[in-house]
């Protein structure tokens, strides 16, 4: 018939590496086929439906006809007893069947159910919301924007088997959000707060070299660090292949789901969380090198694809991961701070043990003029006339000696103050300050609300101390205060939520205090959480934009470096060219269409961060949302809320390409709520994503002194 060009009657295959056998009444064609897969087309020669066969399935397959998800129910039948399926199909059809032993449910995040004697075990959870029955759930971490998934099992019965480092986050959240109420402010641990507003019970706990089993199949469990602290890995042998599930460990072809998640301390280094930029990246490793060691056919991720060659993708992950890491280092402002060995230490932890770094030169130095007092880390302009303009105050100390100063003639007055960046040790102190001197406080940009309005924000180093900008400025503007002349920047450099000032003296040589954005060293962005965005136009590029423009032989100031600096030109292109390198290497990593999704936690936040409302009143949320995709996207959420809550959500918002827009939230307290705390979380979808559980708010109903 093939001779003649005519469709065939009938048509059957032998797929020996699959093991399988397929009987068609047509042509079989374009087939594909593996272990642990089939594919294969039939060209019916009937009008009418046919049936297709398929024999020698050694355990239940995942069917998909056409690229869609098919139940093994009517008018298809499985006969598990023989080992084959019976598919009624019309026309030209696309058989798919994976046949690794386990059903693989697509969604936000994966979801895997395997099958035996009557009873069903899932990994991570089901994203499609129709699975049934399932009677134990393996979690490998307690993060809420993967555990979600388990959610309704693990309510209607199901047993938990979770890591037992994170057990409490699982089985007791109230601990951690009743904790977090205060340990978000002068937060220096920078650890994601993503974990479940619910409880969620755990069965049996586990840990690395424990053996867990169930019906017959034994799982093996490996410590495997890295996006959280107490993250484990699950291996079984199924199928006569070696299956591994490892969170979110890594995905796709070797990338990670973000970097932010990894900021964590680097005691080897002496470094603390704030300072350990992706700090368990090291971990990371040792976790991948473990895994490695077990020979796996197959990963099981709990985001993206099954991954069918791991070795190549584990390979190509820390490949990718060393890339970024040793660009990071080569420009990383903690060297001045911490000197080679230091960085080296940590450098070691991820490059290998023989691991050299192309540092950039430090920068050249010089000692302050007079006019410039160091207190702290604070900076005093002292005008001719004695009169004072302060830079920055986090502590009462630096009041003090202002107080010294004054009292002793030195100093006539601190009329102003003007403030690089919101953290606490740069702000703490200026309510104080203001009171005794009557200060003005300079600002501009985005920094001026967090700063009268710290508490609305989930940022680092938080103050709980409000300041009111008396003196708002625009970006650039000018202005003269006794012999200077003052230009003011929005200086998104250590933090997006920062400033910068230009100083000019007459008879002097120009400073420009950059705050915390640069060292001799390099670039100060080792804190994640500070929102370091890259793109021309966007972080330190612009910062470095800034420079460039400054008066020739501008000198830097960091408050917490004695000596002023300034880079050569050809240290500046060295910094520019770092970072445009790090964007397309990242660009390999990540997983979105923008890097800094990956390094941005806050491109998704609820705002307010925390509010306080009594019962009987709404609160009325935003859900700001950064576009960092280079194309406009449409947003939208839906929001988790305390059973009872009423929540009304806005339409869905359209973004240009690296532009913010928010979504309107109104959620409503019932009369006769108990006083506590709630944690209320909110979705993020876009066109071809989703984050579930992602954005989080924090409400604390008070006592409205009403009786019932």
């Amino acid at each position: 018939m093939r001779a003649l060009q005519q469709p065939l009657i009938y048509d059957t295959r032998a797929l020996l590496r699959a093991g399988l056998r397929v009987h068609a009444p047509g042509e079989l064609d374009q087939i594909e086929e593996g272990p642990d897969r089939a594919r294969f087309r039939v060209r019916g020669w009937s009008k009418r439906p046919y049936f297709v066969v398929v024999n020698g399935l050694r355990q239940t397959p995942q069917l998909r006809l056409d690229g869609r998800p098919t139940a093994l129910a009517s008018p298809h039948e499985y006969q598990a007893a023989a080992g084959r399926l019976i598919l009624r199909l019309e026309g030209v059809a696309t058989v798919e069947l994976a046949l690794a032993g386990f059903t693989f449910l697509e969604g936000p995040v994966n979801g895997v159910i395997l099958e035996r004697a009557g009873k069903r075990l899932a990994v991570y959870g089901d994203p499609t919301g129709e699975q049934t029955d399932v009677d134990t759930v393996l979690l490998t971490h307690a993060r809420r924007d993967v555990t979600w998934a388990a959610q309704r099992w693990v309510d209607a019965g199901a047993k938990v088997v979770a890591p037992a480092k994170e057990e409490g986050l699982l089985a007791r959240p109230t601990e951690f959000w009743d904790a977090w109420r205060e340990q978000r402010f002068h937060d220096y641990a920078q650890q994601s707060s993503k974990w479940p507003a619910q409880t969620l019970p755990v069965g049996r706990t586990v840990q690395g070299g424990d053996r867990f089993e169930w019906e017959g199949l034994r799982f093996h469990i490996l410590d495997t660090p890295g996006y959280t602290r107490g993250a484990v890995s699950y291996w079984v042998e199924l199928g006569g292949q070696r299956l591994a599930f490892t969170g979110d460990l890594l995905r796709d072809d070797g990338k990670l789901q973000d970097l932010f998640s990894l900021q964590d301390a680097i005691p080897g280094a002496r470094v603390g969380g704030y300072h350990g930029w992706a700090g368990r990246l090291g971990a990371w490793v040792e976790s991948l090198n473990a895994l490695a060691a077990t020979k796996p056919d197959l990963l099981v991720p709990a985001r993206g694809p099954v991954i069918r060659d791991p070795a190549a993708a584990m390979v190509r992950a820390l490949e990718r991961v060393r890339a970024v890491y040793a660009n990071y280092l080569s420009i990383d402002a903690l060297r001045w701070y911490f000197k080679d060995e230091h960085i080296l230490a940590k450098a070691r932890r991820v490059l290998g043990p023989d691991a050299r770094v192309d540092w950039m030169p430090m920068a050249e130095t010089r000692p302050l003029p007079d006019w410039i007092r160091a207190i702290s880390n604070s900076r005093l302009l002292l005008a001719k006339s004695g009169a004072g303009l302060l830079i920055d105050c986090g502590g009462k100390g630096i009041v003090e000696e202002l107080r010294k100063l004054h009292a002793a003639g030195t100093l006539q007055s601190v009329e102003h103050a003007f403030i690089t960046h919101y953290h606490d040790d740069h702000t703490d102190a200026l309510p104080l300050l203001v009171e005794a001197f009557g200060t003005r406080i300079h600002a501009c940009g985005s920094l001026i609300d967090v700063l009268e309005r710290p508490g609305d924000y989930r940022l680092p180093c938080l103050t709980r101390n409000p300041v009111r900008v008396t003196t708002p400025h625009a970006d650039r503007e000018t202005w003269h205060w006794e012999e200077f002349r003052l230009t003011i920047f929005d200086f998104p450099g250590q933090t997006l939520h920062h400033n910068g000032l230009l100083v000019e003296r007459e008879g002097s040589e120009a400073f420009f205090f950059a705050g915390d954005s640069f060292t001799p060293s390099g670039v100060d962005d080792y804190c994640l959480q500070n929102r370091n965005w890259l793109g021309e136009g966007r972080g330190h590029l612009r910062c470095l934009g800034v420079v460039e423009t400054l008066p020739a032989g501008c000198w830097l100031i960091n408050q917490h470096v004695d000596p002023a600096f300034r880079f050569a030109p050809d240290q500046i292109q060295r910094m520019r060219r770092t970072l445009e390198e790090r964007q397309v290497l990242l660009a390999d990593l990540i997983p979105f269409d923008d890097p800094n999704y990956g390094l941005d936690e806050g491109w998704a936040v609820l705002h307010p961060y925390a509010v306080e409302r009594p019962a009987g009143q709404a609160v009325r949320f935003e859900l700001r949302l950064t576009n960092h995709s280079p194309q406009p996207r449409t947003y939208w959420t839906r929001v988790q809320a305390p059973a009872g809550w009423a929540v009304a959500v806005g339409d869905a918002a359209r973004i240009g390409a690296r532009a913010e827009g928010v979504i309107p939230i109104t959620v409503s307290v019932p009369a006769g709520t108990e006083p506590g705390l709630r944690v209320i979380t909110a979705d993020v979808a876009w066109e071809g994503g989703e984050l579930r559980d992602w954005a989080e708010g924090l409400v604390e109903v008070k006592d409205n002194g009403v009786k019932h």
